[in-house]
């Protein structure tokens, strides 16, 4: 292994808070990809080694190297460091590379339904292991940010800052009880009919933060406008299970709230995605049915969750039996609901392919460089809408969670539908 690194080099990557006259009594830490143990997938693994990061960062204990920082020297250094590097020793020199004081190693195993998270701290100085860290959880890959947040409290802790609790999900409420329609901890994939609200059923995203944008780790066609990939947290909402229907629409048509949809041979069926539709037709039957047009963070949690999966279902390549995309050559949008195989982690339907959604948001391709953490609603100005989730003719690029696309808002095609959200 080369055990030196040119000067620019070593200047560039050292860590810009720690003063020559050591004012700043923070340590610095870096995490190395964490190691997919057994039936793990090394894209969850590095998905929990960037929440984990993410923990890390919020500490105000710790200078934390990013993770993109030290993915850089492990590339400049190929013909050195292979990618299994997984001795203390090989570990202990990426992070004198980082110039950083303690590294963060380990592994993430899964036993039955438990996953197991493993972290070791390690001295970059001596190469001592300072301290080791185990946490369980019997859940499912989406909750597995619970798992890191356990982790990153522990570890922040030996660092002196207060460790807090991570506290387990609330329970959903019963059916029918005066807090049902804000629930906050729903069974994944349980239909629900909010009262007051038309069109069909819904279900539940609850309230807390995901992994936005494009999870390069796990998707090699990253667009500019999808960066940088950032936690963004939540309220609770519901959102429409399935795009709504030409049926559902005609009934808003009927009311007279609702302006006819442009009509396409072979698209017009009662149970077909509606399309024809512009943005402003797609706000109005919203409004109508008591609802509202998802934010795109709204639209992108529940089409992924939280854990920067790159499709609703996973990471699994697309392929024609969990969406209707170009390659499936259907010519038209096909009746919702048909590609179960295809659900996103919360239940919802068809979020890829079949029809493009119409979001709230006006489109801004550097929007994530400055949107807020809470609740973003998108660029306070411009003249384009975003879609989201691809579309029957489009190809799997777009089919990807993390695609936007954009149009006007008047545009009326055979390829753009919507869905709605409720509080």
């Amino acid at each position: 292994m080369k055990k030196t690194l040119g000067l620019s080099l070593i200047l560039f990557f050292a860590c810009p808070l720690l003063s020559a006259s050591g004012a700043d009594n923070r340590t610095s830490v870096a995490v190395y990809p964490l190691k997919a143990v057994g039936a793990v997938d090394k894209s969850l693994a590095a998905t929990v080694t960037s929440l984990l990061g993410y923990e890390l960062s919020q500490s105000p204990k710790l200078i934390y190297i990013r993770e993109d920082m030290l993915k850089t020297v492990m590339e400049r250094q190929a013909q050195n460091i292979s990618d299994a590097c997984d001795s203390t020793m090989c570990q202990v020199e990426i992070g004198k590379l980082v110039q950083c004081q303690k590294m963060v190693v380990g592994d993430l195993s899964k036993l039955g339904s438990l996953y197991i998270l493993t972290v070791n701290i390690i001295d970059v100085k001596t190469g001592a292991v300072e301290n080791t860290f185990k946490e369980k959880c019997a859940c499912s890959e989406d909750q597995l940010e619970q798992l890191a947040a356990a982790a990153g409290n522990k570890i922040r802790g030996y660092y002196g800052e207060s460790s807090l609790e991570v506290p387990p999900p609330p329970p959903a409420p019963p059916p029918g009880s005066p807090s049902s329609k804000k629930y906050q901890g729903p069974v994944q994939g349980q239909e629900y009919r909010p009262g007051g609200e038309k069109g069909g059923p819904m279900v539940v995203v609850p309230a807390g933060e995901f992994l936005m944008g494009c999870n390069d780790r796990v998707d090699d066609d990253c667009h500019d406008d999808e960066k940088p990939y950032h936690k963004v947290y939540l309220d609770a909402f519901h959102i429409d299970k399935l795009e709504v229907t030409q049926g559902d629409y005609d009934q808003c048509v009927s009311a007279g709230n609702c302006r006819d949809n442009k009509k396409y041979d072979g698209f017009t069926g009662a149970r077909q995605p509606v399309v024809g539709v512009d943005w402003n037709d797609a706000k109005s039957y919203c409004e109508w049915a008591g609802k509202r047009l998802p934010t795109e963070a709204q639209w992108e949690k529940a089409a992924r969750g939280t854990n920067g999966r790159k499709y609703p279902w996973g990471n699994q390549t697309i392929n024609c039996s969990l969406a209707n995309y170009s390659d499936c050559n259907k010519g038209k949008a096909v009746e919702v609901g048909g590609y179960a195989s295809g659900a996103s982690p919360y239940g919802a339907l068809d979020m890829m392919g079949n029809a493009w959604e119409w979001v709230a948001d006006r489109f801004d391709k550097g929007y994530y460089s400055s949107s807020p953490e809470r609740n973003p609603k998108g660029a306070s100005s411009g003249t384009s809408r975003v879609l989201r989730g691809g579309g029957w003719g489009g190809g799997s690029e777009g089919a990807r969670a993390a695609y936007r696309s954009y149009d006007v808002p008047a545009l009326q095609n055979n390829t753009h539908g919507f869905r709605c959200v409720g509080d």
